[in-house]
């Protein structure tokens, strides 16, 4: 368990939230699955932490950054860094404001700046948002969807803010799981680090499964990320399927190093928990396709070696095997 400190006054009249705000469905295509969402980052202490806890347990999430926070906080590299471990972002306003209070043209403004952030970093638009507070109406709706968004909820809020004592929000999220439940959590908050440390090996046990929400995936996501990148910058990538299947263990994905614009790309792993390995290397579309067939370490820890002068490799993050998954990842070279 990940130990955490001075965490300050534990609530002892904590209780559980009796509602949750209004949740846009996502497309669950199996059951047992729940989504880790995170708002209100990204913090320059916290947010990393996060991320690496998220790797050694092997699980995706979905993060909602304000815009005042991202902009002087995170430049390009970071935000790169969480899509390259395989986690999807979106947009959470740039002021952090009650949108039902404002008019339509300041909405609009305000979240279109959100989304000029995120695209000055990723290279794409979002194509979701989450209000902030819960706080939507038709008005708000409508302004979103001119900006190509989609509006995301939640189902689960422990409040974590609030200090409870972290075995009562363990039993709430339990109590509240059902498939494609949406747990909001903060990613500025301790709480949240020692909330995820446990609530994941608990869910897993159960059976559960833990990913992104699909809707904050543009279609145009690898393209506009590979377009952002010079020479001498670091790869961008990510895994896209990690599937058990008779054979062994299917890894399908893509890298993109701006020092390689004609794909060789190496892709490095640590397949029994010691020993590196170059485990494939991209073809001229970028993409790569493998199936590792000896024993694995679980989690699976793969990164994209940097081809230029500045030899900072990529992490392209820690998967654990899903199922197989019932798409053709697009353009991948065997």
């Amino acid at each position: 368990m990940l130990a955490i400190f001075g965490l300050g006054l534990i609530s002892a009249t904590w209780h559980a939230p009796a509602s949750a705000a209004e949740v846009t469905p996502v497309d669950v295509v199996d059951n047992g699955v729940v989504f880790l969402t995170f708002d209100d980052g990204p913090d320059q202490q916290l947010t990393p932490i996060l991320l690496d806890l998220l790797d050694r347990h092997g699980v995706r999430a979905t993060f909602f950054p304000v815009g005042r926070n991202l902009e002087p906080r995170w430049g390009s590299d970071q935000v790169q860094d969480l899509l390259n471990r395989g986690h999807a972002i979106g947009n959470h306003s740039t002021h952090h404001r009650h949108l039902t209070r404002d008019h339509p043209w300041k909405v609009a403004a305000d979240l279109d700046v959100a989304s000029n952030l995120l695209r000055s970093r990723t290279g794409f638009r979002p194509s979701c948002f989450r209000a902030p507070y819960g706080d939507r109406n038709a008005m708000v709706d409508e302004v979103a969807q001119s900006l190509g968004m989609a509006h995301v909820g939640w189902t689960a809020d422990p409040q974590e803010w609030r200090n409870p004592p972290v075995p009562l929000v363990i039993d709430y999220l339990t109590r509240e799981r059902h498939d494609g439940a949406i747990i909001l959590l903060h990613d500025r908050k301790w709480m949240a680090l020692q909330i995820v440390d446990q609530l994941i090996p608990a869910f897993k046990a159960d059976g559960w499964r833990f990913e992104i929400v699909s809707e904050c995936r543009p279609a145009d996501e690898r393209e506009a990320r590979m377009s952002t990148r010079e020479p001498g910058e670091v790869p961008v990538g990510r895994i896209e399927a990690v599937a058990q299947t008779d054979s062994g263990i299917m890894i399908a994905g893509w890298a993109y190093d701006a020092d390689k614009p004609a794909g060789g790309l190496v892709i490095r792993a640590v397949l029994d928990g010691e020993n590196v390995i170059d485990l494939a290397t991209t073809g001229s579309d970028h993409g790569f396709l493998v199936l590792v067939e000896t024993a694995v370490e679980l989690p699976l820890c793969l990164w994209a070696v940097d081809a230029g002068t500045r030899r900072h490799d990529s992490t392209l993050g820690c998967h654990n095997p899903g199922p197989i998954p019932n798409w053709e990842p697009p353009n991948l070279v065997g």
